[in-house]
């Protein structure tokens, strides 16, 4: 991971206390149509509470309104690259809601693509509402 980090070593910034945050970046393209994205939302209510039991933090979720349509964009909030990987381990796929959603994203997703972010020291912590 790169980080610009200007005057500063990434060591001294670790030394002073201050937090590199990690994120991770889905980007989904939707089967067409408005019943689909309905769909998504609902199934994806139930992934957040999966998520954020794991510690794994919704930043934002978009979806397009210009461009490619149905194409989604979520931002969560990780502590490093494994961490995804821990959460996965740790959820019970047997849970019953989790069964449901991921038949629910299997349905309504044609094609997903992640990306591990790192935060740049010039962009500070993202406004979360």
């Amino acid at each position: 991971m790169n980080v610009y980090l200007p005057r500063e070593s990434l060591d001294e910034t670790r030394r002073k206390g201050r937090h590199m945050s990690s994120y991770m970046l889905a980007q989904l393209q939707l089967k067409y149509g408005f019943a689909n994205l309905m769909r998504y939302e609902a199934a994806m209510v139930t992934i957040r509470e999966l998520f954020e039991s794991q510690g794994i933090s919704l930043v934002a979720g978009t979806v397009t309104q210009v461009g490619p349509l149905y194409e989604a964009f979520n931002l969560w909030e990780i502590e490093d690259q494994g961490h995804l990987e821990r959460a996965l381990g740790a959820l019970t796929l047997s849970d019953p809601r989790a069964l449901a959603a991921m038949g629910e994203l299997d349905a309504t997703v044609e094609h997903e693509q992640t990306r591990f972010l790192g935060s740049l020291a010039f962009a500070g912590r993202p406004n979360t509402a």
